[in-house]
């Protein structure tokens, strides 16, 4: 079974951004937003819907990257003063700014992810894994190869 293990330098080097003032991101951080997207965000084991590791890789630097822009880069928690959302409205005299988070249809968590360009990313690219695709059999039983699972056999059929 392969799981992705998180390696910070090989992140920072795919995404300078977070390697450069004012976002220099310690390893330590990295780690700690790695630990929470393969805890709470996407399944880091071949029974997961995302099987290839490379991919699931990927997938994990986005979430992380995501997860330092939503809840910041520093290890000092005084110093994340992350916006809410994306600015969708913006004033430089007198200094007016909006941010927005609405929740479109169909699903709360597509909100959650497009508050970031690396979450946006993420939710477009997992989108084959967050719908079935059933391949009947001549039971009627189907199975998907979205999470590459064998064929149910099912004796004397439904």
């Amino acid at each position: 079974m392969a799981v992705v293990v998180f390696d910070p330098t090989a992140f920072k080097t795919e995404y300078p951004e977070f390697n450069t003032a004012p976002n220099v991101v310690s390893d330590a951080r990295a780690d700690s937003m790695f630990l929470i997207a393969s805890t709470t965000l996407l399944d880091n084991t071949d029974n997961g819907p995302v099987m290839d590791v490379t991919q699931r890789t990927q997938l994990f630097y986005l979430l992380v990257a995501h997860l330092l822009l939503l809840y910041g880069t520093s290890d000092t928690p005084m110093l994340n003063n992350a916006p809410p959302g994306r600015i969708s409205s913006a004033t430089q005299g007198t200094v007016t700014s909006q941010f927005e988070y609405q929740v479109p249809q169909g699903s709360a968590m597509m909100a959650w992810y497009l508050q970031t360009k690396y979450g946006a990313l993420f939710w477009t690219a997992t989108a084959p894994f967050r719908s079935a695709k059933y391949f009947g059999l001549s039971s009627g039983v189907g199975y998907s190869k979205a999470y590459g699972v064998a064929p149910v056999n099912i004796p004397g059929g439904v």
